[in-house]
């Protein structure tokens, strides 16, 4: 048997997981470019060589607080890491602890508890900062309506503070790229705002986002950029904007991974969005960033992987109860497709694809799945990272 490891479960004792195939089958896996830790220099070097912006202690000089908005356990980045570098810059601005506000910018998710916290931005952090959720239908100040006509409504929280600044990831997502502006609308914007901007927002939706951060006062971000192992390789520090665009073009030279064609299986790990099943079909961003769909058979099997330790996870607008949901789930492609997830059962599977989709709980059940539609000769591809991988 060949066997090809894959990570897994990340947040959740972040480990490795074991695919095994058939000697007769022809496996490509398709790995990311990727690169080395920046570590502790880089990292500096990054704060102090901003893109667009003065520096951050320089920016909050003079300024009585500040809020940083992070994402959740839903997305990788490595806020416990960053967040002291920041921390420091502000301090040197003359912003301390107790003028700080640390808000999970969750969106539609479900909040974060104490737990989650902690493995976010650290028991330190935790014990010591003013840490919270935002809340999509609580406190919200709003700001009038973007010039697309959607009416814009922010955390009071976030608006409160005098420097406002985002820390999340550049990650790909098909056809762009998460990070940036996209840490205040949806991450801290109110119910109303998010289901409006993906109801009626399609063309142009990068660039409404960031009106949307400088209608807010967004004044900072800092996005890191991850390997498979989820250490930084790359960050950038800076204005909203163009330090975003800049990691984009980074993105494409390190998140880089070659598609194998004439599949007729191909594997897609949600990992590192595999702590809830509502985000597994993030796997499948490596065939929504090129036009690589000829490349997968019409009658191959597409088979979706997430740990999904939370299980199914929760969703306002995308959810199967959410405000955009349309009441009919269906597969995330038009294969013949699996979902393996020890962490859902079927009526999680139902709930969100419908029953055009196979459940399977263990590898040994998908691989005899596999076995049984394909036999012996068998082309297959591995994305063991399909969550952040980019396929140009």
């Amino acid at each position: 048997m060949k066997t090809v490891s894959i990570p897994w479960r990340a947040y959740y004792d972040q480990s490795v997981l074991d695919l095994t195939f058939p000697d007769l089958w022809d496996v490509q896996v398709s790995n990311m470019k990727g690169g080395p830790d920046i570590g502790d220099a880089g990292i500096r070097k990054a704060f102090a060589n901003t893109i667009g912006s003065p520096r951050l202690s320089e920016l909050a000089k003079g300024k009585r607080s500040a809020a940083i908005i992070i994402d959740d356990l839903s997305r990788p980045t490595p806020a416990s890491r960053l967040l002291p570098y920041i921390l420091e810059e502000l301090e040197a601005a003359g912003i301390g602890e107790n003028q700080v506000r640390i808000i999970a910018a969750v969106a539609a998710h479900r909040p974060m508890v104490r737990e989650d916290f902690i493995k976010k931005v650290s028991q330190k952090i935790v014990d010591r900062y003013y840490v919270t959720n935002h809340d999509a239908y609580g406190t919200l100040d709003f700001l009038g309506h973007s010039s697309r006509g959607i009416p814009i409504y922010i955390n009071r929280d976030f608006m409160s503070c005098d420097v406002r600044i985002a820390l999340g990831m550049i990650t790909p997502r098909g056809g762009f790229f998460g990070g940036g502006s996209k840490l205040v609308l949806p991450g801290v914007a109110g119910h109303v705002t998010i289901t409006a901007n993906h109801r009626y927002i399609h063309d142009g939706f990068r660039e409404h986002l960031d009106e949307v951060g400088r209608m807010a006062g967004l004044n900072f971000l800092v996005n890191p950029l991850l390997n498979p192992d989820l250490d930084i390789t790359s960050l950038v520090t800076g204005d909203p904007v163009k330090a975003y665009w800049e990691g984009v073009e980074r993105g494409k030279d390190l998140y880089a991974s070659p598609f194998p064609d004439n599949l007729d299986v191909a594997i897609f790990n949600a990992f590192p969005k595999d702590s809830e099943f509502m985000q597994a079909g993030m796997a499948m961003v490596p065939v929504n960033s090129g036009n690589h769909r000829k490349k997968i058979k019409d009658n191959a099997t597409v088979v979706i992987i997430s740990a999904s330790p939370e299980g199914l996870g929760w969703h306002s607008v995308f959810g199967p109860l959410g405000s955009l949901s349309s009441g009919k789930p269906s597969a995330p492609g038009h294969w013949r497709t699996i979902m393996f997830s020890p962490g859902v059962n079927k009526w999680d599977v139902l709930a969100k694809h419908g029953s055009g989709v196979t459940h399977c709980k263990t590898w040994e059940e998908t691989l005899s799945e596999l076995k049984k539609i394909h036999g012996d000769q068998t082309r297959v591809g591995v994305f063991p990272c399909g969550a952040m991988q980019y396929c140009p």
